[in-house]
């Protein structure tokens, strides 16, 4: 997009002293800065990236706010690209003195700063780029100051507020970091010649990148894109498609390596399109196109050179209709058809950039036609800058790198969100896009240090290896606790919970343990927090153990992890360790890595949490849940014996079942769903399906609770390497707001959740692994395993009516109304449960992207029980 700029004619001289106070301010910072050692300046980063990444949703939404257009989730994610995955790019990089030596050829790299940065930051980006530069200064160790876009000046200055208030407190020199919001023209035009501004880094449209260009100083401009997309007849079409609408609908498409005209092989074009519209594309017909133009640029037949504010940013219903256009309300991308004739396809005014969720549709006889209508749309605004090729045929792949002058060529991979690095591949997370000399930038690098080189990177998609991690020894069926008279050890400690101490669990295990120095610990309440954990690492550190043993439900071996891991690692707190996260390979939060000198054995005496196996401990801070999640909490050994859960009540043996039955169900979808979890979510599922009713109707079927035991377990281990997804999100907001039993809560929700993630996504998760929606046809396959059914929709009825059945079976409540929850609490609660819900971990592995507006619509699904509720 372009923003109209005016000459300069000079500021007044207050002004001019104003301006000039804050460059000297940042002058004497950017001296201050190079005083500072490697150490300082990471601990400086550190301090801005947490910061950054617990503002994340705030700053979205106070740019949507401002702006007015953009999509809110969408924002959350290019927050946490702008620090989560800049951090993890960052991490353990040299940036002070010394980076670099090459031995055999005896040379040393030596960084040094280069002093005073003036950014200029676009409305597109508002926050994640102002986040993003400001990160890269302090790494970098310079001072620098920002000029926000007129349209996204508020958004600008509270980012910059909560970096510096950061950034400050952990030793970096005050006016590091400053904005000067005055939309005056003239403030920058005087700035770009300021003696005192060392560096020019602009992010925005050609006239602002033409005037830095124009300054005479050094600097980096990157600007629009154009980004075309090529589809071969080898590529994966429902792949490609599913692809490009995560693409071209993030973030409502104002972001500018997003798709802007998509070029398809004859042979696959109608497959290509209706795969778009079953997906749900609309197809423009000529009339609706040209209406479109007309609103969006102001021109009938050539291209105009200035954008409606009014279009950009808008979802496709909400742009459409303001283009007087009619189109179905769940319509995520409007289609426009571009003649394949190339002189007709560059005269078109929709070959241009479209900052909003319109792309353009070319039928393209023949590879070399395809490759050449890519070049085309590259010299209409998108020279340098970032295409698409989606291809198996190596020879076409090669072909089209050689032939688009673009810094970024994605293979496979969609370009809003694969250019920005990271995600779709091994590019370096940036903000700021270099278009090289054929877009007036330094660089075609994701920012990167060489700028004197013209550097063409071909990018493939990136699947990121998988795992399967499971606790070294896992004894199950009846008589396992016997298995304890093998652990050596020479002092004990037992957690458990009052109503265990009192029926003598503790003295049944103190009889088998190999040592008599044992104590107990039994002020385990359910959903414990952290006054608990405190107080069971104070008797750890007097009672110095080599044995840990949780025995009781989830709650009791929850709290037993947290305890080990801040006994063994006192440093760490629960504020730093339960950090949101988009991607749990990319988190801030920082785990311990060394060995246990504490080993932890897990017995849990309920079928339910799987927490015995799983990385997982959902502590309580007030009124939400906070979960630990890593690897390092999982415990040494687990013992599953069903004696142990013949005393279960009947509500723990309900809402413990249903559970691990949820567990199950979410697994099988997760975004992180393997060939290996698929095997422990099917028959975790068909064993509870079947037994958890015989085991409520008759708790002393020890055959029902050896079944259940098992169950929760595998459960355990297939949530452990898959993890849940939207359903545990609702129930850990509902659950804390309202103190219902997770189970219970899981149950409120699960029909709900199961129905909502068959459906067709509003939006999809971006998740290399997970290249086409895939989770309606795993609810058929775990249906068909259980429930029987010829076809597809025909076992997911049976699976989604076979989950309807239990839950009436078991009794179990099916609205938060009928526990008693009144209407105007629930309304009163519904924003924050919905917020809660959002934030919550369990979404990253949802299958489809909840947004807030979902949420809270499965929210009010759960409050009244639904259509179908019993």
């Amino acid at each position: 997009m372009t923003l109209t700029e005016t000459p300069p004619t000079g500021l007044d001289d207050a002004r001019r002293h104003e301006v000039d106070a804050i460059v000297d301010a940042s002058r004497r910072a950017a001296e201050g800065f190079r005083e500072l050692d490697q150490e300082e300046v990471d601990a400086i980063v550190d301090a801005m990236v947490r910061a950054g990444v617990r503002a994340a949703a705030e700053l979205a939404q106070v740019a949507i706010e401002e702006t007015g257009f953009g999509v809110f989730e969408d924002k959350v994610v290019k927050n946490y690209v702008a620090t989560e995955f800049l951090s993890d790019y960052l991490r353990d990089k040299q940036s002070v003195g010394v980076i670099d030596e090459d031995v055999e050829r005896n040379i040393v790299h030596v960084a040094e700063p280069i002093g005073v940065v003036l950014a200029i930051t676009p409305v597109t980006n508002p926050t994640s780029t102002v986040l993003y530069k400001a990160i890269v200064a302090a790494k970098t160790r310079n001072a620098i100051l920002f000029r926000p876009s007129p349209y996204a000046t508020r958004c600008c200055e509270r980012a910059v507020e909560i970096l510096r208030e950061a950034a400050e407190a952990a030793g970096m020199p005050p006016g590091a970091l400053q904005v000067i919001p005055d939309a005056a023209h003239e403030v920058t035009h005087y700035l770009f010649k300021h003696p005192d501004v060392d560096f020019i880094w602009v992010t925005g449209g050609p006239k602002i990148v033409a005037l830095a260009n124009a300054a005479g100083k050094p600097g980096l401009s990157v600007g629009p894109g154009n980004a075309p997309i090529y589809i071969h007849r080898s590529a994966d079409i429902r792949g490609a498609v599913v692809d490009i609408l995560i693409s071209k609908t993030f973030d409502a498409s104002v972001i500018c390596p997003a798709e802007q005209t998509c070029i398809v092989d004859d042979a696959v074009y109608d497959e290509m399109l209706a795969e778009f519209q079953r997906m749900g594309a609309h197809l423009l017909t000529e009339e609706e196109a040209d209406s479109l133009v007309q609103f969006a640029f102001g021109c009938e037949t050539g291209i105009g050179d200035k954008v409606n504010m009014a279009a950009l940013g808008q979802l496709a219903p909400q742009l459409a209709a303001r283009a007087g256009l009619t189109v179905a309300p769940e319509t995520k991308l409007l289609l426009a058809p571009l003649p394949t004739d190339l002189d007709q396809l560059a005269a078109h005014p929709l070959v241009q950039e479209k900052l909003m969720p319109v792309l353009g549709l070319v039928r393209s006889p023949s590879v070399e036609h395809g490759i050449a209508a890519a070049v085309l749309v590259t010299e209409h605004g998108g020279l340098g800058h970032t295409s698409a090729v989606y291809a198996e045929d190596p020879a076409v792949i090669d072909a089209y790198g050689k032939a688009v002058r673009t810094g970024r060529i994605l293979v496979n991979a969609p370009t809003a969100v694969g250019a920005l690095g990271g995600v779709y591949n091994n590019l370096t997370p940036t903000f700021s896009l270099g278009c090289g000399t054929w877009g007036g930038s330094s660089t075609t690098e994701n920012v990167n240090y060489l700028q004197l080189l013209n550097i063409k990177t071909v990018s493939h998609r990136r699947t990121p290896p998988q795992w399967f991690r499971v606790p070294s020894n896992t004894y199950f069926n009846a008589g396992a606790l016997e298995n304890l008279r093998e652990i050596e050890c020479e002092t004990a400690v037992i957690v458990t919970d009052a109503d265990s101490e009192r029926r003598g669990v503790p003295d049944l295990l103190r009889g088998k343990l190999r040592t008599q120095h044992v104590q107990v610990f039994s002020q385990v309440e359910p959903e414990p927090d952290e006054g608990t954990i405190r107080a069971g690492v104070a008797l750890l550190t007097r009672a110095r153990p080599d044995l840990l043993v949780a025995v009781g439900g989830g709650s009791v071996m929850d709290a037993a992890k947290a305890m080990r891991l801040f006994y063994e690692h006192p440093e760490k707190s629960l504020d730093d360790l339960t950090l949101p996260f988009l991607d749990p390979r990319k988190r801030v939060a920082d785990y311990p890595r060394d060995a246990h000198s504490l080993r932890l054995v897990a017995v849990p005496t309920t079928s339910g949490t799987g927490s015995e196996v799983s990385p997982a401990a959902v502590i309580t801070v007030g009124e939400r849940k906070e979960t630990l999640v890593d690897y390092c909490l999982v415990p040494d050994v687990a013992i599953v014996d069903p004696m142990l859960t013949l005393s279960m009540p009947a509500t723990v043996t309900v809402d413990s079942g249903v559970d691990a039955l949820t567990h199950a169900l979410e697994a099988a979808v997760s975004i992180f769903a393997s060939p290996y979890t698929d095997a422990f979510c099917v028959q975790a599922a068909r064993l509870i399906f079947d037994a958890l009713p015989r085991a409520l109707e008759d708790p002393q079927d020890l055959g029902a609770r050896t079944d259940m035991a098992n169950a929760a377990t595998l459960a355990g281990l297939a949530f452990s390497n898959a993890f849940v997804g939207t359903n545990h999100a609702l129930a850990h907001a509902v659950g804390a707001r309202f103190g219902i039993a997770h189970g219970r809560a899981n149950g409120l929700f699960l029909p709900h959740v199961l129905r909502y993630n068959a459906g067709l996504p509003s939006k999809f998760m971006p998740a290399p692994g997970y290249s086409a929606y895939v989770a309606p046809d795993k609810y058929a396959q775990l249906g068909r395993v259980v429930f029987g059914g010829r076809e597809p929709e025909e076992s997911r009825r049976r699976l989604f009516q076979g989950v309807e059945d239990l839950l009436d079976r078991l009794g179990m409540p099916r609205s938060m109304k009928a526990l008693g929850i009144s209407a105007e609490e629930f309304e009163a609660a519904l924003p924050g449960l919905a917020m809660t819900a959002f934030s919550d971990l369990s979404n990253r592995t949802n299958p489809r992207m909840p947004l807030l507006s979902e949420l809270t619509e499965l929210l009010r699904l759960g409050y009244d029980g639904g259509p179908d509720a019993h």
